[in-house]
């Protein structure tokens, strides 16, 4: 949460007009360009819907967290261009909209959903409160003292100051940040209790070189060890998906059966029912 905050996002949209003023920007196009911001960051939410629980949490966050860093980074150099060339404004908006193009389907999302899944049961209440309580507390902070930022740093400065609170978090998010899609509540809870001098290390050892081995230097036979061992183990996760729906297939299917069965047997009670009122009728 607290990186959600310091990612950047929120003195955009905050003070969006201002900084795009700050950039040279008039009033009339830094209100457009707000409205820009805001559309784009709506809109490229939607594609966390499939992707937060295919693509995975973590995955998603060490795919965009970069991103918003050179995107950010960009927007400050370009804000150096002098504000009587034309690129300058272009160059200024466009390099933000794809932060927030970034931002959008990762940061945005991930941070609650994952939330949502540290706790367990009996403290998911009161730790999805404080999480989200740490959200809007750094939201205001950063609101106060942007002000500030902007007079003592100027937006380049800003713009990069941020862009280093990004690459801070990528490293953070890769040590200590586990991966939890299409896990069980009881899986999680095993995820979880793995310590995290251990995940770290795994990181450091195994993923990493996994990484420069198959996506830097194409090795199609690198193989990456998993870190955690389920009861599952060797299934993989579509056929587990597979395993769940057949299994809610069947018990749909015995609630038919179950409702078929209890129908028949409140029409058998009304025909001995309508049978007993014969019997007693024909005897008076």
């Amino acid at each position: 949460m607290i990186a959600q905050q310091m990612c950047g996002i929120n003195i955009i949209a905050f003070y969006s007009s201002t900084i795009f003023v700050s950039s040279g920007f008039d009033q009339y196009q830094a209100l457009w360009a707000s409205w820009g911001f805001g559309l784009i960051n709506f809109l490229f939410a939607f594609p966390a819907l499939w992707t937060i629980d295919t693509f995975g949490r973590r995955a998603l966050l060490l795919f965009t967290f970069p991103n918003m860093a050179w995107t950010l980074l960009t927007a400050g150099l370009c804000a150096l261009i002098p504000v009587h060339f034309k690129i300058h404004l272009g160059l200024v908006a466009l390099f933000i909209y794809l932060f927030a193009m970034f931002y959008s389907p990762g940061e945005g999302p991930v941070p609650f959903a994952y939330s949502a899944e540290v706790f367990p049961l009996s403290h998911r209440e009161v730790g999805m409160g404080w999480a989200v309580a740490t959200c809007f507390f750094w939201a205001a902070i950063l609101s106060i003292f942007l002000p500030l930022m902007l007079v003592a740093m100027s937006p380049t400065g800003v713009f990069c100051f941020y862009a280093g609170t990004n690459l801070i978090a990528l490293v953070m998010i890769f040590l200590w940040v586990p991966e939890t899609k299409q896990r069980t509540l009881e899986e999680l809870d095993y995820i979880f209790a793995v310590p995290t001098r251990t995940h770290m290390h795994y990181q450091i050892n195994k993923a990493l070189p996994y990484f420069i081995q198959r996506w830097v230097f194409f090795n199609k036979n690198a193989v990456l060890e998993p870190l955690y061992k389920f009861d599952t183990a060797g299934a993989t996760d579509k056929s587990r998906i597979a395993d769940m729906h057949a299994n809610d297939l069947r018990r749909a299917e015995l609630r038919k059966d179950n409702s078929a069965s209890d129908e028949n047997v409140e029409k058998t009670e009304k025909q001995n029912e309508a049978s007993d009122e014969i019997v007693e009728k024909v005897r008076e």
